[in-house]
């Protein structure tokens, strides 16, 4: 039996604050945390009472009391950082986007394979109770076979430098496109075609992005994102007998609307848990790893590339290419 399991962060920003209180309701175990500085790692160590503390990255994942390293960096640092922990000898939790392009998350799934180790993209949304329960309702065919999918996710981030510096891996697309794209792929599979429209920003990054994509089958979607304009987050998955309605913040929800094929709304589940739902994953990461798991069946490695790959060519489409490519 496996004792329970240590965690060490790379980053010490706004998403590992974040994760680190998710942590406290889920009782998992942050050991250790690497930052850029003594001062910022003291900081974060002492705010979330973690024992091991690191002024660099290279140290954080040498550190024998870790056994599972979480990046929270900014993406286009990903590959770096992944790599060093999985050469390193560590299991990886990656933060969404995975990387900045599918060559990149190649070469992390290629460094997980050498080192025999579990990595994921920490798409944490895939992973709540909600969207456990539309997997189940879609798989039982109570509203068939899904044909259509509409989704947005639209948010008035000005004020985040990030967002907006190419440098950064900035846009809409990478940041909050990447979460109504894992949810079409998880429903329809790849797209067989793929057409994209957006507007840029000064930077030359995209602004607002709107996208329709075709599937061997039949199906459809379309989807919105925007960092420049609050909208509705919603997700509508349409099926041959009915559809489910995900209102409020479709990527953080935890309630959904199931209606029949004439409209009428036959039930609604909601689901309450602590924090944001963001432990939902670890949980994930943590049971893959005591079974013996390189991966996770609910986010294999090659899906998460495959979405990269999607992503890569709406970003040529609409012609945004990042300084590091």
């Amino acid at each position: 039996m496996v004792s329970q399991l240590r965690w060490g962060f790379i980053g010490n920003g706004w998403i590992a604050k974040v994760l680190a209180e998710d942590f406290k309701v889920a009782g998992l175990k942050i050991q250790a945390i690497g930052a850029r500085s003594q001062a910022k790692a003291d900081e974060f160590a002492n705010t979330y009472g973690i024992p091991n503390r690191h002024d660099s990255y290279e140290k954080l994942v040498n550190d024998p009391e870790v056994d599972i390293v979480y990046v929270a960096t900014p993406h286009p640092f990903h590959v770096r950082d992944a790599i060093l922990a999985l050469n390193a000898g560590k299991h990886v939790l990656c933060e969404k986007p995975f990387t900045i392009n599918e060559k990149e998350a190649i070469q992390i799934k290629e460094a997980a394979k050498r080192n025999n180790k579990f990595v994921m993209e920490a798409m944490w949304a895939r992973f709540l109770p909600v969207q456990n329960e539309i997997q189940r309702i879609i798989k039982s065919e109570a509203i068939g076979k899904v044909k259509i999918v509409v989704a947005d996710h639209t948010r008035y981030l000005v004020d985040i430098p990030r967002l907006w510096d190419p440098e950064l891996g900035g846009g809409a697309l990478l940041d909050l496109g990447v979460y109504p794209i894992h949810l079409i792929v998880r429903l329809l599979g790849i797209p067989t075609k793929i057409e994209s429209s957006a507007k840029l920003s000064p930077e030359k990054i995209d602004e607002y992005l709107m996208c329709k994509m075709d599937f061997a089958d039949g199906g459809m979607a379309t989807f919105l994102t925007t960092n420049s304009v609050a909208g509705a987050n919603r997700a509508i998955i349409y099926g041959e007998q009915g559809r489910i309605e995900v209102a409020g913040s479709a990527w953080d929800s935890t309630s959904f609307s199931l209606f029949n094929q004439s409209g009428d709304l036959v039930s609604k589940y909601e689901d309450s848990h602590p924090g944001t739902g963001r432990q939902f994953q670890a949980l994930e990461v943590e049971r893959c790893i005591r079974e013996g798991l390189l991966e996770s069946p609910l986010l294999p490695v090659d899906e998460t590339i495959a979405i990269m790959r999607i992503m890569d060519q709406i970003r040529n489409q609409i012609g945004v290419k990042y300084p590091m490519e």
